[in-house]
């Protein structure tokens, strides 16, 4: 008989009269890993924070390990028993592993530490859960992965029966995501529970047992095991589809090659991107993208081999000015890198047409002229003085419609479905949609392919800097990993 862990009982949550909870139900089992993807990312934040600490409620009851820790007429803010493990660490730098594991736990009140004793119990802890990782090392020197296990190992070593897993996709390779996903399941099957949240549906249904489909501060839906399908999952999400473009005449000519490029990881990459395809690599170690942006942004140059641009030489000195070559690049963080948060949507949205242009002062026809075209697609945020109230998926709008005044030959992104919830990815991908109808060739970074294969025409596996498979988009039905 399955055992109850968590249960939240018709909970909603109001402040300054906004409703950021409404009348979720929730339920989770002992040794289950539950799925979240959310839909339109409306305090989903709230609803994680209120996992963790039973912070005052509006209405309803919260239940965890069989009592009653919350409800509308009591709130204690106490923490509750779980452990998150996110993009950024929760472990101290400088410390290492055995320090972070038994020295900075909770309830450790010894004054005299015996080394010798903590680190054999660390080998044998780490060992029996099946947890591999050098006990010696840094916290700084470990790779994300093994900063991944030290978490989980430290969430079990502190009695945490919940394991609340954020979007692990967006910062593990794909070989690291299977491995991590692996000791997931192994730690299921001891009778941990996991809260898997993620942005990609077909990530979640691979490690899953159920998954909630999260939408508006309410569950919306409960997938069981035989509805986690792209078939099931698809009413859902069908009121965001892409509308097919026609195919560009010129798009067999070869705008950008790399010509066995050896540059930091990069070891012998070859690949060519036609005029308004869309190429997608998929970094099998999360290493590339760095060194790719570095060649094509002129931060470092070619070891061994050459980079072309519509068969022209793409030396370290052109690509030091990569936009005026016609090179546009939105990076994982470029919300947050590549706004200003001072200035206003239309001064964001024009911010580089000067050096388009080559004037200082753009004459204000031009601004009538750019609102008016892009009013239509932007609506009443055209007129926002503070782009921090525009919503995410409006803030990468901004970021994409900012490169297409520019018309760039190429655009490169990198991971740009890491981040929002699914309304955020689809707009995304219209986006990107948008930017290959204008000509424009689109090269997509990431480790993973998920919602990628959408939109792309053809599709290469990265591994240890070398090209080692490539699928057209015909063959992308028999892609399995």
């Amino acid at each position: 008989m399955k055992r109850e862990l968590l249960r939240m009982n018709h909970v909603s949550l109001i402040k300054n009269g906004e409703k950021l909870l409404d009348n979720l139900n929730f339920q989770m089992y002992a040794g289950e890993i539950m799925g979240l993807i959310g839909k339109n990312g409306r305090a989903e934040e709230q609803f994680v924070d209120l996992i963790c600490y039973n912070h005052p409620i509006s209405f309803g009851t919260v239940w965890y390990d069989g009592r009653i820790v919350n409800s509308y007429s009591h709130s204690d803010n106490s923490e509750n028993r779980v452990c998150v493990i996110g993009p950024k660490s929760s472990l101290v730098e400088g410390l290492s592993v055995v320090d972070n594991l038994f020295v900075l736990r909770k309830g450790f009140k010894k004054y005299f530490i015996n080394e010798k004793v903590l680190w054999e119990q660390a080998r044998q802890f780490l060992g029996e859960n099946g947890i591999r990782v050098d006990i010696g090392k840094r916290v700084d020197s470990l790779s994300p992965l093994e900063r991944c296990l030290v978490e989980l190992g430290k969430a079990l070593l502190a009695g945490c029966r919940l394991v609340i897993v954020d979007n692990p996709g967006n910062f593990l390779s794909q070989y690291e995501l299977t491995e991590f996903q692996r000791m997931l399941k192994k730690i299921r099957d001891g009778g941990i529970s996991i809260l898997y949240i993620g942005n990609h549906h077909q990530e979640i249904f691979r490690v899953a047992d159920r998954t909630s489909l999260y939408s508006g501060g309410y569950i919306e839906k409960v997938f069981e095991k035989d509805e986690l399908t792209d078939e099931a999952i698809a009413p859902y999400i069908t009121e965001w589809s892409l509308k097919e473009t026609d195919p560009d005449p010129e798009s067999e000519e070869g705008v950008m090659h790399f010509h066995s490029v050896y540059a930091g990881s990069l070891k012998g990459l070859k690949f060519v991107l036609h005029k308004g395809e869309c190429l997608t690599l998929l970094d099998m170690d999360n290493r590339i993208a760095r060194d790719i942006l570095g060649l094509l942004t002129g931060r470092i140059a070619c070891e061994r081999g050459r980079i072309t641009l519509e068969h022209e030489p793409y030396a370290q000195k052109k690509a030091a000015h990569s936009l005026d070559a016609g090179i546009g690049v939105i990076p994982q963080d470029g919300v947050e890198r590549l706004l200003f948060w001072d200035r206003t949507y239309m001064e964001n949205l024009t911010f580089l047409l000067d050096r388009k242009l080559k004037k200082s002062v753009l004459p204000a026809r031009l601004y009538r002229s750019v609102r008016k075209e892009y009013g239509p697609f932007v609506g009443p945020a055209i007129d926002e003085t503070n782009i921090a109230n525009l919503k995410l998926h409006e803030q990468i709008a901004l970021l994409y419609y900012r490169l297409q005044l520019l018309h760039p030959r190429v655009l490169v992104c990198v991971q740009p479905l890491a981040k929002g919830d699914l309304f955020t990815r689809r707009r995304t991908l219209e986006l990107i949609q948008e930017t290959l109808s204008q000509g424009t060739a689109v090269l997509i970074i990431t480790a993973n392919i998920s919602d990628t294969l959408e939109i792309s025409d053809r599709f290469l596996v990265v591994e240890e800097g070398v090209c080692t498979a490539a699928y057209e988009k015909e063959e992308f039905g028999r892609i399995v990993w």
